[in-house]
């Protein structure tokens, strides 16, 4: 929870942008708390009062934050490894698919899991867990990013998971679906980070 980003010259308070993809994060403007996970739209129309709030002379008030997730609970671990890996698109997805297999064996339980593959499952899980450098603590209720609606059937995961007939299957339904879920994050939302939750990796050190 100590950790900084590490960003060598100071940026200008105006400039919060951290990275523009695979995902789009940038710099909260709070020092605690919560990363936060909103629509482009949302997000523009919070830059532009940001903007304007910071160019006021003797007045920097923002007013307001955009409608948002608050990305908290298991949330918070998997936007932290996500952020992590910011500048490796290929883990970042590996990172989202084992998100998945863990929503996998908590949430979207398959019939191939209510079986002895449950062992090489979990096996599978524990590897990547160990490679990735990612945990989840405490009671984590869900380990996928929340989506509005509009943009994903918050059912589709667990019907897919359902319909795999083999391991194989079932691997293969988890990587596509969280490949199709990443690439809605990347074309449709924008990631505000407070710069006390940056967890350890390039570019960052530790307070």
């Amino acid at each position: 929870m100590a950790d900084i980003i590490e960003l060598g010259q100071k940026p200008r308070k105006e400039d919060n942008l951290i990275t523009p993809r695979p995902l789009e994060f940038r710099r909260g403007d709070w020092h605690s708390g919560f990363a936060m996970m909103c629509t482009r739209n949302e997000s523009a129309r919070y830059e532009v009062h940001r903007l304007q709030a910071l160019g006021s002379q003797g007045h920097q008030h923002i007013a307001f934050v955009p409608n948002h997730f608050t990305l908290d609970g298991g949330y918070h671990y998997t936007i932290l490894a996500l952020f992590r890996y910011r500048d490796n698109e290929a883990d970042m997805r590996r990172v989202y698919r084992l998100a998945g297999m863990m929503e996998c064996v908590t949430n979207a339980p398959s019939p191939i899991l209510r079986t002895d593959l449950l062992r090489r499952f979990y096996k599978t899980i524990l590897e990547e867990r160990e490679a990735l450098n990612v945990i989840w603590r405490g009671n984590v209720a869900h380990f996928l990013l929340p989506m509005d609606s509009e943009f994903h059937n918050p059912n589709l995961f667990r019907f897919k998971i359902a319909q795999a007939e083999s391991l194989k299957d079932l691997y293969s339904a988890i990587e596509a679906e969280t490949d199709a879920q990443f690439d809605i994050l990347a074309e449709s939302y924008v990631f505000y980070m407070p710069e006390n939750l940056s967890p350890p990796g390039p570019n960052l050190r530790r307070a």
